[in-house]
């Protein structure tokens, strides 16, 4: 199967959609704010290189998860004018004339309604039990993008790769016949 694959934060999305989440719930979440010196402990952690990513989302949504609903969160997010202006409006304007994916370490329960909103309908994004916020599995970065896309689709090629990081993306770069680098809305197509 010939795709076309998207990354979503820095690519798709002008900034990380994961910390704009965050930012958009703690106002309308205070209690949150309990769950603070746990998610910070966490984030030092992953900076000293005791946590990975996995490790530290889980933290993270675990503690947004029993203050409230995320999967309601996320959808609101997503109808706020202000995290939809973010979306390049460069992405509306490509061809699609092949099945686009967007693979993106966010969660998947984040990234669905913007899915829906881009007319995107597949999806591969790190996986997250939306009752406990932990991770159920291998945060979707780097080469486990390859893997999650095998997965679903089974074998497939890239012909075309959008992503604002070369290295992050590296594997998925390597493989696409055609590589795309995104900087704040504008598209370079690379050797």
């Amino acid at each position: 199967m010939l795709i076309d694959v998207y990354d979503f934060d820095g690519t798709i999305y002008d900034g990380d959609s994961t910390a704009d989440f965050v930012l958009f719930c703690l106002p309308r979440h205070p209690e949150l704010i309990g769950g603070l010196p746990r998610i910070a402990f966490a984030a030092l952690r992953l900076a000293v290189k005791n946590y990975n990513l996995t490790q530290f989302k889980t933290v993270l949504f675990g503690e947004m998860s029993k203050r409230f609903s995320l999967e309601k969160e996320a959808e609101a997010f997503w109808q706020d004018m202000k995290t939809r202006a973010k979306l390049g409006p460069w992405f509306f304007d490509t061809p699609r004339d092949l099945p686009i994916v967007i693979a993106s370490a966010s969660p998947e329960f984040e990234l669905k309604h913007a899915a829906k909103i881009l007319g995107v309908q597949n999806l591969i994004g790190t996986q997250c039990d939306m009752v406990t916020g932990a991770l159920t599995g291998k945060n979707c970065k780097g080469a486990q993008k390859i893997e999650r896309i095998r997965e679903v689709f089974g074998e497939f090629e890239v012909r075309a790769m959008y992503t604002d990081d070369a290295k992050a993306d590296g594997p998925l770069l390597a493989i696409a016949q055609e590589r795309y680098i995104v900087t704040h809305g504008k598209v370079e197509k690379q050797a």
